[in-house]
């Protein structure tokens, strides 16, 4: 089975065609929880962020700083990827030609990889490798930033 045949099954699905001919009541608020999720997120990286670059809460160990923000990261992940595959659901085959799209998808992909390693061993330590700390915080500040900006762009390529 092709990919073409594969999203136009996926659109022409129950649950695709669901999503489609709702009333655009429904679309707008699934791109109001994609955006709050993606706030979620974002707030939650730049908050360790500035921690890992010693800008802010320097009197707390990056652990302590990380714990709780790491959770709002994978909230905030899992509302916008959730409200996302719903909105992809509505038209697989407008959204999969869309550059800005597959742009985002993998900066996506690349984002959730750093998350889960370099980052997390990062910010797990006491006292981590500080180029191994900049590093980590320069490529999440531009994958999840650059997951916004071409999130942003697929309403207008």
């Amino acid at each position: 089975m092709s990919t073409l045949e594969v999203l136009t099954a996926l659109q022409n699905s129950p649950l695709g065609y669901a999503i489609g001919k709702t009333d655009h009541l429904v679309g707008a608020a699934a791109q109001v929880f994609h955006v709050l999720g993606f706030v979620f997120l974002l707030a939650s990286v730049i908050l360790i962020n500035l921690r890992l670059s010693g800008f802010a809460l320097t009197g707390l160990s990056i652990p302590q700083v990380a714990k709780e923000p790491t959770r709002l990261i994978w909230a905030g992940l899992a509302f916008a990827v959730i409200s996302g595959i719903l909105m992809f659901l509505s038209a697989p085959l407008l959204y999969y030609t869309n550059p800005a799209f597959v742009a985002k998808i993998w900066l996506l992909a690349a984002a959730v990889l750093l998350q889960v390693t370099l980052y997390r061993r990062v910010t797990t330590r006491e006292n981590p490798n500080p180029v191994l700390a900049k590093v980590s915080v320069v490529l999440s500040i531009l994958l999840w930033f650059g997951v916004g900006v071409t999130g942003r762009a697929i309403g207008f390529i």
